[in-house]
């Protein structure tokens, strides 16, 4: 006689494929149970596309393994057909997916490192490629984990250290390592100045890809005191106000209430985390319906105003934003007073610098990209700028303003890439000219003795 399924609704004989089924089924239950709990207890570590992602994929399955469990003794043949085209979609996908991910994802995501004080760093003592339709370089990783030469900490009584805070602007992502503003602000303040006992100027380039103000803060405080610095600059940039705030959303915070660090290594043993941004770095399509999914969420969460473009991060540098962002800018300029604090006891000079992402310049800058942040017919408002310049007046911090400088350049090679936010080398000729006029009226010509700026 043949044994019969002892479980309720499933008839037939009890056979292998119906146990994997039944295994399968439970694997999906378990499954789905799990990323509803992570989205309760650990919502920031992904938002809404990849709730949406992974339930349908599970939904789907679970249905498809049911339908087939309840069908399968009088239609297996049928089933097996299904399974089949099932299957082969399923590995068709696969495939074209990894391809058009291969050929179609720039290879210029910077290999980091999680930490438990700044959430990521670059790896130092190793080479980054950077390849787009655009541009296409190596980029060098020095020992102290930045973008640059070697740099020894024990600076000689005859140099003036400058070290830049910053993002990927900072950073210098899409021109090679001797065409950011930090090297050719170096270069020029050298040909300027009166070497006056063989004096000479150093800026180490700090930048690092999506950092915001709270993270320059520790990455200066934790690893960066050692280089004794003369001159801070933090450049800040119009993604750090929504950036901020899912950074310290996720920081650790001490008894008195005060921020100790911001962990990236919990984030890194996730395996949701680990399996997003594998499909991020891999899977073209598939990204192409995360980033997608998130534009419709308007989620606040690392997943999509740190590693995708998010309408959101700039949405307060338009005019259509109505948001009440009184409680988001205060959150910004507390890590900036914090950096300037930490300057002036130390007795370290302090600058701020805000500069303009292409929408903010002209038409003509930036034309394709923007539009996955904003509408082709968006217009700028100048609210943000007044804003910052109005905390730095109220706190007595050095402002650098480069916006006027951009709005004003009259050259005929762009300042930012067609799709790219980020400057071309021209944009970064323009910063370090600001820099530097700057720099030797404000910092450098009473204590090196520069010759005037012509």
């Amino acid at each position: 006689m043949e044994s019969r399924s002892s479980l309720p609704g499933i008839p037939g004989k009890l056979t292998p494929l119906k146990k994997i089924i039944i295994a399968s089924l439970a694997i999906g239950i378990t499954a789905a149970a799990g990323i509803l709990y992570a989205r309760q207890s650990i919502q920031y570590r992904f938002g809404l596309a990849v709730i949406i992602l992974v339930v349908s994929i599970l939904v789907s399955v679970f249905l498809l393994l049911l339908i087939t469990l309840l069908l399968y003794d009088r239609h297996r043949h049928l089933l097996g057909k299904i399974w089949l085209v099932v299957m082969s979609l399923s590995v068709t996908y696969l495939i074209v997916d990894l391809a058009s991910g291969y050929f179609l994802i720039p290879a210029h995501s910077p290999r980091n490192m999680p930490d438990r004080y700044v959430h990521h760093k670059l790896i130092p003592n190793t080479t980054l490629a950077f390849v787009t339709s655009e541009y296409n370089y190596i980029a060098r990783i020095n020992n102290l984990a930045l973008r640059g030469r070697h740099i020894e900490l024990k600076k000689p009584a005859s140099l003036y250290r400058i070290v830049m805070l910053g993002d990927s602007f900072t950073m210098g992502k899409g021109v090679e390592d001797d065409k950011t503003f930090s090297v050719v602000l170096e270069k020029e303040l050298n040909e300027k100045c009166t070497k006056i006992n063989n004096q000479s100027v150093e800026v180490v380039n700090a930048g690092v890809v999506s950092y915001s103000p709270i993270l320059s803060y520790f990455q200066l405080t934790k690893y960066l005191s050692p280089l004794e610095p003369d001159l801070v600059v933090l450049n800040l940039d119009m993604s750090d106000l929504i950036q901020e705030m899912v950074y310290k959303k996720i920081a650790t915070y001490g008894v008195d209430g005060d921020i100790i660090g911001v962990d990236g290594c919990n984030e890194e043993k996730q395996f949701i985390a680990r399996v997003i941004r594998w499909i991020n770095r891999n899977l073209y399509v598939t990204r192409l319906v995360l980033l997608n999914v998130n534009k419709f969420s308007k989620a606040i969460n690392i997943e999509n105003v740190v590693t995708m473009a998010s309408p959101e991060l700039l949405r307060h540098t338009l005019v259509e934003d109505r948001r009440q962002r009184k409680e988001q800018w205060q959150n910004l300029f507390d890590s900036i007073v914090k950096i300037k604090n930490y300057c002036n006891e130390n007795g370290i000079d302090f600058l701020l610098t805000i500069y303009p992402w292409g929408h903010q310049v002209s038409k003509n800058e930036w034309r394709h990209g923007r539009l996955a942040f904003m509408s082709a017919d968006a217009v700028v408002s100048d609210k943000s700028v007044h804003v910052i310049n109005e905390f730095s007046n109220n706190n007595g911090i050095d402002l650098l303003n480069v916006f006027p400088a951009f709005r004003s350049y009259a050259g005929k090679s762009p300042l930012y890439y067609d799709h790219d936010m980020h400057w071309t080398q021209m944009g970064h000729r323009l910063m370090a000219a600001e820099l530097k006029r700057y720099m030797l009226s404000k910092y450098l010509h009473s204590r090196m003795r520069a010759i005037p700026v012509n």
